[in-house]
């Protein structure tokens, strides 16, 4: 397959990733309009618990196999790459969603809702088929090729759609439990489309079952995913604490449980999710810049790629953070039917430019190698983000989450920055 040009990569993952997340959005809006605020709280709480549960097999793993692809000097050692990388995304796998769904009840407890225990046990499959398909997704990464990662994350969403809308007419007669649980079984469903259209634009794959090479193939990406791994499970670790946290801080301001889980989802539910949407630009052009600035033979290749990355993600924020406080009103009462959700999104914006440009930098740092840095930088930013959670939520109530979250996310790019420029 003849490699593209990094703007064309960008160009396909960026309007690929556009057209998954408008129906990503629109799914989002349906499910939150279909469930109501409780029920999407109750989503969020088993969510956090579930991205904790994917961490081992799809976080660090992918952009491992995606920078020794990019470094690889022939066809077979990237099929070598991707074939470890396939089998320890199996294994960890494998391992974690039968203990997943053995611990499911006690982590219900945990979560201090039991009604997401079933939306745990939905949630369960995708530990395997998420970290297989993040792993071929980092390989056609690495070898300069963005269309298949993207047709994947299309079927995904389609079949979300097609799910979310065959289950439709169950919501009305079950409990918030098993609404909640909606959102979980689509998720199970398309990330299964999602990895059987990857598999089948990767083709057959040779077996290295027998190859001396392939030992130390597994830890060479073993040693390249594991800060990656440890700075996932710090950020998931955080959401799902400040998932517990916000409804347990809320209450103690005063408000009642269902009212607190209600606000829940209004900022990771609904806020949230705007301020992620200028990510579907600046996830492209991690996801291309980091083997891009692998392959950089001199230093200065690297200073001007990463300029021209950096320019790229604060515009992307600077211009997706006006347009959000600009169609804040119309977003909260034409959409979401909730005109105080206003006054939380404009207050919320600045994170519209703190995540495309940390997203930005953290896959510029992992192309060039400083993931222990980037670990450094998310283990002091989500220690602050729990710490003024903890101490603004009851004052301020939800505007303490998010300015709480502002903070962390603030600091993390600051350090890696500083990383950046001293590397």
């Amino acid at each position: 397959m003849r490699k593209e040009s990094l703007k064309r990569q960008a160009l396909i993952t960026a309007c690929c990733g556009a057209l998954v997340r408008a129906m990503g959005f629109g799914l989002r809006l349906w499910i939150s309009r279909l469930l109501g605020a409780e029920a999407l709280g109750v989503t969020e709480l088993a969510s956090g618990a579930h991205m904790l549960a994917l961490t081992p097999a799809a976080a660090g793993l992918p952009s491992a196999v995606s920078r020794l692809t990019a470094k690889a000097e022939n066809d077979e050692q990237r099929r070598l790459t991707l074939y470890a990388g396939r089998q320890m995304a199996a294994w960890m796998g494998l391992c974690v969603t039968p203990l997943f769904l053995f611990l499911s009840p006690v982590l219900a407890r945990l979560l201090g809702d039991e009604r997401t225990l079933p939306a745990l046990v939905f949630f369960a499959p995708c530990v395997l088929t998420v970290g297989l398909s993040s792993v071929y997704d980092g390989y056609f990464f690495g070898r300069g090729k963005a269309l298949p990662p993207a047709l994947s994350e299309g079927a995904e969403q389609l079949v979300r759609l097609g799910v979310v809308g065959a289950l439709a007419f169950l919501v009305p007669r079950v409990t918030v439990a098993y609404r909640a649980a909606l959102p979980a079984v689509a998720s199970t469903l398309g990330e299964a489309a999602g990895l059987a259209v990857i598999l089948a634009m990767a083709g057959s794959i040779p077996s290295f079952r027998k190859d001396s090479r392939l030992p130390g193939r597994r830890r060479k990406l073993f040693s390249l995913s594991l800060p990656l791994l440890l700075n996932r499970f710090c950020h998931t670790g955080l959401r799902s604490l400040c998932g517990v946290i916000i409804p347990q801080r809320l209450m103690a301001g005063g408000l009642e449980k269902a009212e607190a889980m209600s606000r829940l989802g209004m900022f990771s539910g609904m806020a949230m999710p705007l301020m992620f949407l200028p990510c579907l630009i600046s996830g492209a052009l991690a996801a291309v810049g980091g083997p891009a600035m692998a392959r950089c033979k001199t230093k200065q290749a690297e200073n001007r790629l990463a300029l021209r990355l950096l320019s790229a993600g604060l515009a992307t924020g600077l211009l997706s953070a006006a347009g959000l406080y600009a169609l804040a009103p119309y977003v909260s009462n034409l959409f979401y039917r909730l005109p105080e959700l206003t006054q939380l999104l404009r207050a919320a914006v600045p994170l519209a430019v703190l995540l495309p440009v940390q997203q930005t930098v953290n896959g510029m740092m992992t192309g060039l190698g400083l993931q222990k840095r980037s670990l450094a930088a998310g283990l002091l930013g989500a220690a602050a983000t729990l710490l003024c959670t903890w101490q603004w939520t009851p004052a301020r109530g939800i505007y303490g989450a998010a300015f709480a979250s502002m903070a962390g996310h603030g600091l993390i790019l600051f350090c890696e920055l500083i990383s950046l420029l001293l590397r």
